[in-house]
């Protein structure tokens, strides 16, 4: 990537002035949100989105699957690779669109006909997601609280809601009145995630450079002794590893908010990824040299806890650990929630959403969208008190997570016609191509994968996918009455500023660069 020293600009005015008509607007007035956001802040709202509480489950999960610690490393690198080049992707596309709303803008901006289609069936996928998301990370935050508080045998489903409860509500309460107070949160919550996978990883360290003292054969739980040699068990292993790196692109839903977002967004998103992968294969390496394969494999509560009660003891694995882990669920709903608001004050600017003057409002008086935060909250509240625990949960979560895959997927496609489509645009970012394949095969195996046979006593396996994608037809229907019969969009408030946020855009965005930063091709 080269800088604004380069002659070569990044786009002739002319085509510039096309791609900006083609962009949703910027909000004028005291309805812009400020751009506080720099690149340190926006890589922490990766990385507290992406490091969750899968990273102290998954390896002993992918271990029983793939059978040895070599492969297992190997599984979580490809892992790391494949997200790098979703992160590729979403760089391009962020930087050619620098706009809030992630997927809602790239999918009109690429599919054009039928108009807002795609874009409308993201907006109703998105608000069931986001608020299934903020619901469970809640929900596993009241688990490890209440482990911490009283122990393994405890099990409460309700006391685990009222938690989750709390939870929603604190980040509502702190989103609503301060963007400032909700990036420390974010931050400080990152830190004390960073500060868990830094602590294994220098344990890790120290016995494999035989500082502290082991009693496991590390070159043969490193080795590829025990490997699995059927193909299956590698599909689902990887399935677990992406779900941990999940959350690549989360600063491309606020980027209004990201002060000089062409160059912010790829250090971010770069710096964000980068450090999470460093630390996965860490704390992967960490745990092989410390445990017993048997031990890793076989534990039911969480890897790390097995981990720390080794090394530093059971108290420490018994009530320390747990609540590092929830606040890690709680960090990881903060990011979602924190995006998700915005997110509903996109779209209903745009007019995908009813009520669109009253979800895409900005309250001058503490400066966020108080009503999209509280029609998130409404919706997170309903997922976590509605749905009865067990097959049901799993299958709301399994449902509202599958169109991910179809979104990611027409993601990948859409930089290929993009390029196709608009040769002459430069961009900011251009993603290698071989990411854009890696991604965009990634996503179709994502799609198949999970339609192969496996056993549920409570419902067929596909379900849920197929649910939701007969769904997506559906909410085709009222996509043709809201966008065809009612042209919302023409009425939305995008459209009453249109010349004027556009040329906000080219001002704001592009106007301090005598040659915006390119990338030869």
């Amino acid at each position: 990537m080269t800088t604004n020293d380069d002659l070569e600009p990044m786009l002739r005015h002319e085509n510039l002035t096309e791609q900006i008509e083609h962009m949703e607007p910027l909000a004028v007035g005291d309805q812009r949100l400020e751009r506080k956001i720099g690149w340190v802040q926006g890589a922490m709202v990766n990385v507290s989105y992406i490091i969750g509480a899968g990273i102290f489950v998954g390896p002993a999960l992918t271990l029983q699957l793939v059978g040895s610690g070599g492969m297992n490393l190997i599984i979580w690198l490809i892992g790391a690779l494949v997200a790098l080049s979703g992160t590729y992707t979403f760089m391009e596309l962020g930087t050619m669109l620098p706009r809030s709303g992630g997927e809602v803008g790239y999918l009109e901006y690429c599919y054009r006909r039928p108009k807002y289609l795609l874009a409308y069936l993201f907006t109703y996928w998105s608000l069931m997601n986001r608020s299934s998301g903020v619901a469970s990370q809640g929900i596993v935050f009241g688990g490890y609280i209440n482990y911490a508080i009283f122990g393994s045998t405890y099990k409460s489903h309700w006391a685990d809601r009222g938690w989750a409860v709390l939870s929603a509500t604190v980040l509502m309460l702190v989103n609503i009145f301060s963007t400032r107070a909700t990036m420390k949160l974010m931050g400080f919550l990152t830190v004390v995630k960073l500060f868990v996978l830094g602590l294994i990883a220098i344990i890790g360290l120290l016995v494999l450079s035989k500082v502290l003292p082991s009693d496991v054969d590390a070159s043969l739980n490193l080795s590829f002794y025990g490997t699995s040699n059927t193909v299956g068990p590698y599909a689902s292993a990887l399935y677990y590893v992406m779900n941990s790196y999940s959350g690549w692109h989360n600063l491309n839903y606020i980027l209004d908010e990201v002060k000089d977002p062409i160059r912010n967004l790829p250090k971010a998103s770069a710096a964000a990824l980068l450090t999470t992968a460093t630390l996965y294969i860490l704390t992967n390496i960490a745990y092989l040299v410390v445990l017993p394969l048997e031990t890793m494999k076989n534990s039911e509560f969480i890897v790390a806890a097995a981990f720390f009660t080794k090394s530093l003891g059971e108290n420490f694995a018994s009530t320390v650990l747990p609540i590092f882990i929830g606040l890690s669920a709680f960090g990881c709903g903060a990011a979602i929630n924190f995006s998700a608001g915005r997110v509903i004050m996109e779209v209903s600017r745009q007019g995908l959403l009813p009520y669109g003057n009253v979800f895409g409002k900005v309250n001058p008086e503490v400066g966020s969208p108080v009503n999209a935060y509280i029609l998130q909250y409404v919706l997170a509240i309903i997922f976590i008190l509605v749905p009865p625990p067990g097959a049901v949960y799993q299958f709301i979560v399994a449902f509202a997570a599958y169109p991910v895959y179809v979104f990611y997927f027409l993601m990948a496609l859409a930089v290929l016609i993009l390029r196709r489509r608009e040769p002459n645009s430069k961009r900011p970012i251009s993603a290698p191509l071989v990411c854009v394949y890696v991604f965009l095969a990634f996503t179709a195996y994502a799609l198949i994968f999970v339609l192969i046979p496996v056993e549920n006593k409570y419902y067929p396996y596909w379900l849920p996918y197929v649910s939701a994608i007969l769904s997506m037809v559906a909410c085709s229907g009222f996509w043709y009455y809201q966008i065809v019969i009612k042209n919302t969009p023409g009425k939305s408030y995008n459209e009453s500023i249109r010349n004027q946020g556009h040329a906000a855009i080219e001002q704001e965005i592009y106007g301090e660069y005598t040659s915006v930063p390119t990338t030869e091709e």
